[in-house]
């Protein structure tokens, strides 16, 4: 078996992942049929046999993920995510000085930009960055245009599974942090229940992308933001949809069961569900917090 991903080298050279120890789950992702995707039984981390497919250049000129305009961004400020999200982080932000990295739409700028000091972007799509500037939003294309030590908050949400030098990039990151500055990393989380306790072939179909380069363990993101500089306070387990959908891809294996059933959900039934999932660590997400270490900073 023969594949080429940085990510996988660095975490073997970490320590956490083993060359030896890779098995190959598919042949495919869901958009290309020349990509493997493989995974470390040692470690469980999920990774495609191939990152030469994505760079910056490939988010450059990439069309919108969302259709811009103003109805649709009121529905896209109120969705789930974007609630939960401003509730965990409200007062993390409030009265700081924020930088938020691959901004896509800029929901979350919208709901949690007006509680900050001062609130900035990273997005290198084109016509998102233009979209969001014309919203009256800090926008930077590139990482290295933004000023060095500037902020005290740093949010990558679901962007750091698409970098291929992830080490690099945090302490690129690190030193756009003023001291005492704290990380914020969400990614998807390789232990997914859909994916690691079931083995829902059509969620995986759905979820293993081009894009999405790895999916990480809490091991493998502890490791890579310690080899970038960074004291890791705090890795959690998040669930981002109800009981309803895993019932729904298990029995038509398609998505959108937290909306089709909706009828299933309860708090009570959903908060329960997700404490299940946390503590035996199948959540669909994990949320790591981290600050520069001492030496990071000298």
């Amino acid at each position: 078996m023969t594949f080429t991903n940085p990510i996988f080298d660095t975490l073997c050279d970490l320590n956490v992942c083993d060359a030896g120890s890779v098995t190959r789950l598919q042949s495919y992702v869901r958009d290309r049929n020349d990509i493997d995707v493989l995974q470390c039984t040692r470690s469980g981390v999920i990774f495609l046999s191939s990152t030469d497919h994505i760079d910056l250049s490939h988010y450059n000129n990439k069309p919108p993920t969302h259709r811009f305009g103003t109805d649709k961004r009121a529905i896209i400020t109120t969705n789930d995510d974007t609630e939960r999200r401003f509730k965990t982080f409200a007062n993390l932000v409030r009265g700081k000085r924020w930088l938020d990295v691959g901004a896509g739409s800029g929901a979350v700028l919208d709901r949690l930009g007006p509680l900050s000091s001062v609130c900035a972007a990273v997005e290198p799509q084109e016509t998102a960055a233009g979209f969001l500037k014309e919203l009256g939003h800090t926008v930077y294309r590139r990482l290295e245009d933004v000023p060095n030590a500037n902020f005290n908050i740093i949010t990558l949400f679901h962007v750091f599974e698409h970098i291929q030098a992830p080490v690099e990039l945090l302490r690129n990151l690190r030193s756009k942090l003023a001291e005492g500055g704290r990380l914020i990393i969400e990614v998807p989380h390789a232990r997914d229940f859909l994916i690691s306790f079931v083995d829902c072939q059509a969620f995986r179909d759905h979820t293993f992308w081009s894009e999405h380069l790895i999916l990480h363990t809490r091991q493998s993101l502890a490791a890579l933001l310690e080899a970038g500089g960074f004291h890791v306070h705090s890795i959690s387990g998040v669930h981002r949809y109800p009981l309803a959908n895993a019932l729904h891809w298990l029995d038509t294996g398609t998505p959108g069961g937290h909306e089709a059933w909706s009828a299933l959900t309860d708090e009570n039934l959903d908060t329960a569900w997700s404490h299940v999932l946390g503590r035996l660590d199948l959540t669909d997400t994990l949320v790591a917090e981290a600050r520069a270490t001492q030496e990071a900073l000298e």
